[in-house]
């Protein structure tokens, strides 16, 4: 059993939180409790023991406001109301529409208006790109993405007295060139006013098969409720800065490895693949470190990231690629994520180093702002506080 050994059965996993088998699916759906098919027994499941230890301890807390607080800053309780994405039964929905079917016809565009709730206005229509100058992008081409981003988007609201208005539809206009802006930056070149994944089908010369990958994927890339860097422009909008220092703040969160700089290392994990010309070798030789494995495994979604999932069928079948995802289910039980997609996706079409984050920072700009906007409207300054447990004041 070596790679499950943290997975138990329904029996035993009832028996620790004291609940019913009901509950225990009804867990599983919601996404709070992870579970795998039994590799002895196809017809049982298997339950992750983390999953029900986190539970049980969440149970334990009781009605301690001072303990509930503290478990929800890790995949613990809702800590704010939005009425922008649902992550419920192992799906991922926009204001009520489901993800992935909306990937299959919307551009991000079409999901900028949906999440900023613009109804039938069109910020985009009329929108001018503004041209970065050369020696501007000259400057900034070596500075890794995150950062080149940012600094180019301060050029955007530079001088703009409409980046502090406070109104979501006088806001639109300035959300929108920020969209373009950082599909230009994010892939160094001039700003367009194709639709995104026209401009960057363009940038990186891909055909138009190629470009329709790039639009499904951006859409899927849209927003994911409240993960880091989201939180992270959140509380920056709700301290009345403007839109573009908010999305600074997104940008900032996603660089670190363990949010849109995870990509990188599924980049990493793929070349040592390629090394070795055997996956299984190298998983069993990561998980014999005790490494991790980048890109596998996702909180929310027990059964599979249904973004990964998506982007993955798009792609031609590739040996390699089918027998890593294979061994890390067969070894571990866990499925690949949006990231893994994502470096599938770079590769698969011949996309720059970098693209995969590139993308990633283009497609969750819409979901930031979407999330800025909604803040801005509640006019209320995120504040939590800290639960000191260092040295206690001396006593005179």
């Amino acid at each position: 059993m070596t790679g499950y050994d943290h997975f138990i059965d329904a029996e035993a996993a009832s028996h620790i939180l004291g609940i019913s088998r009901a509950t225990l699916y009804a867990y599983v759906s919601r996404g709070l409790v992870r579970a795998m098919e039994d590799p002895d027994d196809p017809r049982k499941r298997l339950y992750d023991n983390t999953d029900i230890e986190r539970m049980r301890k969440t149970k334990s807390v009781g009605r301690k406001p001072r303990d509930v607080a503290a478990t929800t800053l890790d995949w613990g309780l809702p800590v704010l109301s939005s009425g922008i994405t649902l992550i419920e039964n192992g799906l991922l929905f926009y204001r009520g529409q489901d993800a992935v079917t909306l990937a299959n016809h919307a551009s991000l565009e079409d999901t900028a208006r949906l999440l900023w709730a613009c109804g039938d206005h069109d910020p985009f229509a009329s929108l001018e790109p503004l041209p970065w100058d050369s020696n501007l992008l000259e400057l900034t081409k070596n500075l890794p993405l995150t950062e080149r981003c940012q600094a180019l988007l301060s050029f955007v609201e530079a001088g703009r007295l409409t980046a502090w208005q406070r109104d979501n539809r006088n806001l639109w206009p300035s959300a929108a060139a920020l969209v373009r802006a950082m599909t230009a930056a994010a892939s160094g070149s001039q700003q367009s006013a194709m639709p995104t994944h026209l401009h960057l089908a363009h940038t990186w010369r891909l055909d138009e098969k190629g470009a329709d990958i790039l639009r499904r994927t951006l859409v899927l890339l849209a927003d994911h409720e409240l993960n880091a860097s989201t939180f992270a422009t959140r509380v920056v909008a709700s301290t009345g800065a403007s839109l573009g220092a908010s999305l600074d703040a997104g940008l900032a969160a996603l660089s670190g490895p363990l949010h849109g700089g995870m990509t990188s290392l599924v980049e990493i994990l793929f070349e040592e693949i390629n090394a070795e010309a055997n996956g299984a070798v190298v998983i069993e030789r990561r998980l014999r470190r005790g490494d991790s494995l980048p890109g596998f495994d996702h909180p929310l979604y027990p059964d599979g990231d249904p973004r990964a999932a998506a982007l993955l069928a798009l792609l031609p079948r590739n040996d390699a690629r089918q027998s890593l995802i294979d061994t890390v289910a067969e070894t571990t039980g866990k499925r690949p994520t949006i990231d893994v997609a994502l470096v599938c996706v770079r590769r698969e079409l011949g996309l720059p180093s970098g693209a995969a984050l590139a993308l990633f920072a283009i497609g969750r700009t819409v979901g930031w702002i979407a999330h800025a906007l909604e803040q801005f409207q509640q006019k209320k300054l995120i504040r939590p506080r800290a639960r000191y447990d260092g040295p206690q004041p001396r006593k005179s």
